[in-house]
Formats: structure tokens, sequence, C-alpha cells
């Protein structure tokens, strides 16, 4: 055999083979592909095959803060004792960007007078007893903080834009401070990177106490892309136009908003927990065709395709979502109802499906959160502490369902008027056969994982409310958005 192959590109002559061996040659021979022939025959008439092979790769950009680079919380927080009369420089975060997407990046940067997000014209530093506005100085009667970019030590930086590279006034509104005009490391390098600082001047006069406030970092892709909202869902018109949830909204007060994807109308309000919620169960992928959520539109870092394959019309679109037991990354949902008030209108997702691919058997760790969903753009599915947050204000199923519970199948309250619930349905789960639960339960997903196999929701019947209960990844289970903040 191995004289065979040194010798494949030669001209075997048969008569000077016994044909026992040349049929074990000539069978060799062909399932490497080498034509057998004799001198007196020409290999006419052959047909080769070119399998081109192509991939595409899915633009995906992330940012992690923190004082060292490394952090996904968004929540750092920073401090300086500071004396009247003196400057002092504050370290911030390291603002670490990883992108692969070629056209890169932008980096924006808004300024809020404190958790809320409520921001006043001048970014006000909020103390007890008078504020420390935005500003440059660091001499006079008029305290003020500013803030800066600097390039971090050891890695490339992306460029600074619009004076940013020096102190400059907090801004008020989303404005660009820096830009990557191509991708950064990816995988596990570090990426590119600015540390953060602030200036804060104390004047001799300012009085004694303890100043706070907020600078909110966020990251566009790619570089060119339209600078993020600041719209609230008091004066926006589409839910992807929601930007903050400011404690200035009346808690609440209903508000409708509509899905751009699909053109799906919601109601929506600031609860008593301060975050903005959807009043209504996600009903996205009841039309008839393929939709693809990009991160303009929804809550991805690359595109995922929804696959619709729901029959119409008709009031029982069937897309099994556990056709075999326990497949956690299967892309499948189901949606109930005919579209009135009247009947169960709900539509399940399996946690991978209703994360956008990304809630898998990976994501295995208890208190581990997805990043993705199929939420629009400035929502996202909210958290297990978040579902606590909220079961906090409302610890009851009296407070948190919807008024009689049993019979009604969608929460219908006033637009423009107060609602003192979050209004969850007794809607049930999807599971292999049918939807079960309907007017006895209600399960709703969080992108926490339990573990490989488990994900974290919410669960409430008539009995009581458990915002920490989990069930397996590949049941399908409503789906309530929260407004980033």
């Amino acid at each position: 055999m191995k004289q065979q192959k040194n010798n494949s590109q030669k001209i075997i002559h048969r008569r000077q083979v016994p044909s026992i061996i040349a049929g074990a040659l000539l069978l060799v021979t062909l399932l490497t592909g080498t034509i057998l022939t004799n001198s007196a025959v020409k290999a006419d008439n052959t047909k080769t095959d070119s399998s081109n092979v192509s991939v595409t790769v899915n633009s995906a950009c992330t940012m992690k803060g923190g004082s060292d680079g490394t952090s996904d919380t968004g929540n750092s927080i920073y401090s300086a004792t500071i004396d009247p009369g003196t400057v002092a420089e504050i370290n911030g975060s390291k603002l670490t960007t990883i992108c692969n997407d070629p056209n890169g990046y932008s980096l924006y940067a808004i300024g809020y007078s404190n958790d809320a997000y409520v921001t006043p014209t001048n970014t006000q530093m909020i103390g007890a007893y008078g504020n420390i506005n935005t500003g440059t100085n660091t001499t006079g009667d008029n305290s003020s903080w500013s803030m800066k970019l600097a390039a971090a030590s050891g890695v490339t930086p992306p460029t600074i834009l619009n004076n940013f590279d020096n102190y400059h006034v907090v801004p008020a509104t989303y404005t660009q401070i820096a830009k990557y005009t191509s991708s950064t490391s990816s995988g596990t390098a570090a990426g590119a990177a600015v540390q953060a600082k602030y200036q804060v001047y104390i004047s001799s006069g300012q009085l004694a106490g303890t100043y706070t406030g907020k600078v909110k970092y966020t990251m566009v892709h790619p570089n060119n892309a339209a600078a993020p909202s600041t719209k609230t869902i008091a004066d926006a018109t589409y839910m992807q136009e929601v930007g903050s949830c400011p404690a200035t909204l009346t808690t609440g007060m209903v508000y409708q908003l509509t899905d751009n994807r699909d053109n799906q109308k919601y109601l929506v309000a600031r609860l008593k927990d301060g975050n903005c919620w959807m009043l209504q169960n996600l009903k996205l992928g009841r039309s008839t065709s393929t939709l693809t959520l990009t991160p303009t539109n929804s809550d991805v870092g690359s595109n995922y395709v929804l696959d619709n394959k729901l029959p119409s019309p008709g009031k029982f679109h069937a897309y099994t979502i556990d056709g075999v037991a326990n497949q956690n990354n299967s892309t499948e949902y189901y949606c109930t109802g005919d579209g009135t008030a009247s009947d169960w209108e709900s539509c399940y997702y399996n946690w991978y499906t209703a994360t956008a691919g990304t809630g898998t058997t990976y994501i295995a760790t208890q208190g581990q959160n997805v990043n993705n969903s199929i939420c629009p753009a400035g929502w996202t599915l909210p958290t297990q502490p978040q579902f606590q947050q909220l079961y906090n204000q409302y610890p009851s199923a009296a407070e948190m369902l919807v008024a009689n519970p049993t019979a009604t199948k969608e929460n219908t309250p006033t637009v423009g008027q107060v609602t003192n619930t979050p209004g969850f349905l007794l809607s049930g789960n999807y599971n292999t056969g049918g939807a079960y639960g309907l007017g006895s339960n209600g399960r709703y997903w969080s992108r926490t994982a339990c573990s490989a196999q488990l994900g974290h929701y919410l669960y409430v019947n008539t009995s009581g409310v458990y915002p920490e209960d989990a069930n397996y990844k590949y049941l399908g289970v409503a789906v309530r958005c929260v407004a980033n903040s």
C-alpha cells in the first residue's frame, strides 16, 4: 500500500499486475481520487467539483468598566474627600472596549444628577445642602466638577473627540467623546481602553456635605451609528426610542408605545421599584415572515433570526417548543390568542430563544446573567434581582396580578391614568403538546441562570409570588421587558 501511494500518479499497466491485486489497487485509488488507466487508453470526459465554503461572522461588541476595566456591572462608585478651596482629581472607570466590527464604534457620555437619571440642564451633583454644577473652574466662588478621558497605559485607545482629552463640562445630553474607526482586539485580548477622570473644585464657601453625580458611558457600533436616545416613555413613540426611566415620571402612569419591529403596541409604566416595565406580555413572532433582530431594533449585540413559522389565520399558532426532551438550544416558541382582550393573548419562548440564542447550557453559573434578549432595543429581560426588587414593592399576588386574574386575558389599563399593579397574567407556560396552566399560574423569564439546565423566572399564582423560582430552559415561558437604566 505504501508503494502504491508513492506511485499513485504513475501509469499502471494492468497486464503486469495480477487481477486480484489490480482490483485492490483500483478500489484504493478510486477512494483517493486517482484515475487508473493504461497506456492505450486516455482518460476523457473526467468531471470535477469545487466546494466553496462561506462563513458569515456577525459583529459583536462589548464594553467593560470598573477600576481595572473588567467589570460587567456598570455601577462603579468612586469617591474622595475634598477640603474647601482645593482641587482634586478622581480616577473613574477604565473603559475597555472589544469590538470585531470592521467599522469600529463610538463612545458616548451623558451626565446625571443622581442614580435616578434625572437630567437637569447643568447636570448638578446633588447634595443635602446645595449643588455642585458642572464646569472646569479651579478657582473662584463657584464649585464645579468636570470630566476627561486619558489613554490607558499599555493598550491602544480610541480617538478622543470634542476636546474630551482635556477637562470638559459633563454633558447633559448624549455626546460623542471617542471613536474607533476599525475593529479592536477580540477574544481574550484586552481590547482598546481609556481612563475616565473627574476633576472637582470646591470653593471656600461650599457647604459641607456629600454630593453625588453620575456619568453614563454607552458604546454604539459602527462608529457612524446614531447617538443613543434620551427619550423617556412619556415622550417616545416607539419602544426603541426609550433611553431612560427618570424619577420625574409619575409612578404608575400608563403610556402606550409601539415596537417598530412588528408594530405591536404595548402599555408601559414606571412602577414603584423605579423601573419602567411593559404591562403586557411580549407578542413578538405573531407574523408569518422571518424576522431578523438587529442591534438597532433589538436587545442584541449581533443579528439574530427569529424564524417565524406561524400559520395565518388561526387562533393557535403551533410551533412546538419541546419536540425533544431537554432540547435547551432549540430556537422555538409558541403563540396563542386571537389578538383580542377577551382571549388568552401570549407568546411563550424557551430560554434560548428569549435570550436571542445566547442563553445556552454554557451559561451555567448560579446568578450569571445573559447580555442579549428578544426585547426591543433599550429594553431587556429583567434579572432575577430586578424581579425581587419588583416583588419587594408588590409583595402579594393581589398586588402583582391583574384584577380578577382567572378571567382577565390581557392587561388593559387606561392610557393616561395611574395603575397600582404590574398586571401580570396567569398565562401559564408551554410544554410538549400545548399550553398549560392558563388561568392558574404565570411564569416570566429572567435573564439570570440558575444552572446549566435551569433558568430563573418569576412564578405567580393566586396564592403567592415567587421571584426566585427556576425551571428547565426548554420550557415555553412568557416575557415581560424592562427598560435599560
